[in-house]
């Protein structure tokens, strides 16, 4: 039996041939270049629990009450370089949950990013509100540093995660802590540290807090700067302190001096308020300045009205509790609580049950 099939069936057919297998190919090539909607089946748990031991700038790692590893990265600063950039993608090629921290400097906005920053950050092209959607962030004024409507934000940042500390009865040695560390033999003022800890304006404060209301400082990390022989024994100055051998001399201070602008909510305020010290802060600094308030410390914007903010924070320094105040509004559980619910509902479904007997998530520190 003898099919008749006209041309134009023929061509008829072999577009749709072409068609199909245009589909497929299309349908292969996506495969490969997609990368997977993340899920806990597909991500490698060896390699989840190995993130545990490393810590590598500018992302952070994440777990259960329990320490338990969980599949979530924070992104926390920019990029310095080929490697870190890779390090993201191949987080998001391993299924892993990414967002965002503001916990560096003017981060994610490259176009406020001051000279002391490397070349790479100040040239990288990656786009970071774009690529990423959810964010914790510290700042008033969330559009001046490239947040839109697609992002979703809180407002948390890594210094709401402590808990108030038990140091009763430790000897006061020192009126103020200014912490701002080295960053040559020179002392020079456009450093890194000088730039971020604004120690142009600590230079110009010195004089009224020591000479005018007496006080005696302590700056860590600033040496080579002639300050002794400035203030005499009024002022000591330490090199690179230890972690814990800070966390003492912070027990030991009366308040803390923080000059900073360039600081994205300084951990050094955290660890001091925790502690019953509370924190004379430049009122231009770019977070943290919500932890302020008539009892945890005073503002000031420059050495004009220096002053008036230490009158003010020494008339009422014996009495507030900035501890006190901060375990009624930022104890850990609750911002434990808090990140795990931001996460849950920023990620949605795609989590497949991940967060849904856990009730709180913690960072790796």
């Amino acid at each position: 039996m003898m099919i008749n099939i006209s041309k134009k069936n023929i061509y008829l057919m072999i577009l749709i041939i072409l068609l199909c297998i245009f589909l497929n190919t299309r349908e292969i090539k996506e495969s490969f270049t997609t990368i997977p909607t993340p899920t806990f089946k597909n991500i490698d748990q060896t390699y989840l629990n190995e993130l545990k031991g490393k810590r590598i700038f500018p992302f952070r790692y994440f777990t259960d009450i329990n320490n338990n590893i969980l599949p979530f990265v924070a992104v926390t600063g920019f990029f310095r370089d080929e490697n870190a950039k890779r390090k993201y993608y191949e987080y998001m090629s391993k299924g892993l949950f990414i967002f965002g921290i503001t916990a560096y400097k003017t981060f994610p906005n490259k176009e406020l990013l001051d000279t002391t920053e490397g070349h790479y950050e100040r040239n990288d092209d990656f786009n970071y509100t774009f690529n990423i959607k959810n964010w914790l962030v510290c700042f008033k004024d969330k559009k001046k540093y490239g947040f839109t409507d697609f992002n979703h934000t809180i407002e948390i940042s890594e210094s709401d995660f402590y808990t108030i500390e038990n140091n009763t009865n430790i000897e006061k040695k020192y009126d103020f802590i200014y912490i701002c560390n080295k960053d040559g033999d020179n002392c020079p003022l456009n450093g890194w540290n000088a730039y971020n800890r604004n120690f142009n304006l600590a230079l110009k404060c010195f004089p009224i807090m020591i000479n005018t209301f007496n006080l005696k400082g302590l700056v860590v990390g600033r040496t080579e700067c002639g300050l002794e022989k400035l203030y005499g024994d009024k002022i000591k100055v330490e090199g690179w302190l230890d972690w814990n051998t800070l966390q003492q001399r912070m027990k030991e201070s009366r308040m803390l001096f923080v000059p900073n602008i360039y600081d994205a909510s300084p951990r050094v305020i955290a660890e001091c308020l925790i502690k019953d010290v509370p924190v004379l802060m430049n009122k231009n600094i770019l977070c943290g300045f919500k932890y302020i308030n008539n009892q945890t410390g005073e503002f000031f914007n420059d050495e004009k009205d220096i002053s008036t903010a230490l009158i003010n924070l020494l008339a009422r320094i014996n009495i507030i509790s900035p501890k006190k105040w901060w375990s009624q509004n930022h104890s850990q559980e609750l911002n434990y609580k808090k990140l795990r619910n931001f996460l849950f509902n920023s990620f949605g479904n795609k989590l497949n049950g991940i967060l849904d007997n856990i009730d709180q998530v913690k960072f790796i520190l």
